[in-house]
């Protein structure tokens, strides 16, 4: 910036510093904007200039940014992906499976892009067309791409004897990964040992993530949202509602959605499904309520409310059939 602060790649350096080091959106955006012009073929621009519009909550923008992108770099899958994301954060889904279909035409093997179709078709409930797409997904601890949606699959279907064991061998496989977040698949291996009754299994599996998760907390505070996130589902499948609501109620006041559009209500969601374990219905409908209303990462859907062993203690409760029927299908 001393020797040439007009030069363009300069100042997109200077906006990477002010939205990924400082967090300044708001300082980044106009740099952003302006370089749209000044650097009319780089790509660069027109792939983080959505992702700031998502945090501030700017959803007709990002369309148009990552089609802009898509045109100057069409081999660059991350941009696909960003472009399936974007329409599904603001549920609509048809546009989102066309991204997908656009992309496996050119990437028909690729398991980000397989997977990420399948958690589509989950979203609108239909598990038979995300069943066909996840037997072409292999996770391992090399590339375990795919094993999140393979589980969310299991529990829709309310069937644990095929991932129980195999999720119990991949953590034994993943034992000395330094790339695998073996922390959240122990805890997520609780909640299906948890459901199929394995009552013993599953608070072994909880209590191992609460140890691990505090140590990272302890010596990574930066991450404190999606780590306070995960402490609070592994002391909610131990019972511990008190433990696990000071938690959740961390992760939300560490990102709120008025900071971050995208990805704060994601931690509400999860308040929700504690407020569900623990019988708090009206407190649980509320959240839900207004969640089904906003765009966000990954957005709950009436179809998974319908879906998800979470939410079967609020189950003939009028308010919530209300909503998880609110779409007709």
């Amino acid at each position: 910036m001393r020797l040439q602060p007009n030069l363009p790649e300069v100042q997109l350096a200077q906006a990477f510093y002010q939205a990924f080091v400082l967090h300044d959106y708001e300082g980044a955006r106009p740099i952003f904007e302006r370089l749209l012009t000044e650097l009319p073929n780089n790509a660069d621009v027109p792939f983080w200039l959505p992702r700031i519009s998502l945090v501030e909550g700017r959803w007709d923008e990002p369309r148009a940014y990552l089609n802009k992108a898509i045109e100057l770099n069409p081999r660059e899958i991350g941009l696909r992906l960003d472009a399936a994301w974007v329409r599904e954060a603001v549920r609509d889904f048809p546009g989102a499976l066309r991204c997908y279909d656009d992309a496996l035409a050119v990437w028909p093997n690729n398991p980000y892009l397989i997977s990420g179709q399948a958690s589509v078709y989950q979203s609108l409930g239909d598990l038979s067309k995300a069943e066909a797409l996840l037997k072409n997904v292999h996770p391992t601890t090399k590339n375990d791409v795919g094993l999140s949606t393979m589980c969310d699959q299991a529990k829709f279907r309310r069937s644990y004897s095929d991932i129980i064991p195999f999720l119990t061998n991949f953590l034994e496989l993943a034992a000395s990964s330094t790339t695998i977040d073996r922390t959240g698949y122990r805890r997520t291996l609780g909640d299906l040992q948890r459901l199929s009754g394995d009552i013993k299994g599953a608070t072994a599996n909880y209590r191992q993530a609460c140890d691990d998760l505090e140590k990272q907390l302890a010596e990574r505070p930066g991450n404190a949202d999606y780590t306070c996130e995960a402490l609070a589902k592994a002391y909610a499948g131990l019972g511990s509602r008190e433990i696990a609501s000071k938690y959740i109620e961390r992760a939300i006041a560490a990102t709120p959605a008025s900071k971050d559009a995208y990805v704060g209500p994601r931690f509400q969601e999860t308040q929700a499904r504690i407020e569900a374990r623990f019988g708090q219905k009206e407190v649980a409908i509320s959240i839900l309520e207004h969640l089904l209303r906003i765009p966000y990462q990954s957005p709950i859907t009436a179809a998974r409310l319908r879906l998800d062993p979470d939410f079967d203690p609020l189950r003939g409760d009028p308010g919530f059939e209300k909503l998880a029927h609110s779409d007709g299908k």
